[in-house]
């Protein structure tokens, strides 16, 4: 469910059906030829599952961090770069 702006109001780390869908098809490719394992449907999509809840909300707040550092970054070189038209009055 996307809040009024678009984004999504929870779990904002969660992939859309299409995308799901689409790493649901290449963990089970993953499994087949890297393990040699056939696993069914609904064990790929438990696994996913697990995965999802506890590994990408990490890799998201990591992201969140990285965003963050940057836009401080910009902020600085914002910040320099105002500084630089200042002007004295002249006297």
């Amino acid at each position: 469910p996307s809040g009024a702006n678009g984004r999504r109001d929870v779990e904002p780390y969660k992939l859309e059906k299409d995308e799901r869908d689409q790493a649901l098809t290449r963990l089970a490719a993953y499994l087949r030829r890297e393990r040699d394992e056939d696993w069914g449907d609904l064990a790929v999509r438990l696994l996913f599952d697990t995965i999802e809840e506890q590994i990408a909300p990490l890799h998201y707040n990591r992201g969140i961090t990285q965003a963050q550092r940057a836009t401080r970054e910009l902020a600085d070189v914002f910040d320099v770069n105002l500084e630089s038209l200042k002007r004295m009055p002249k006297g």
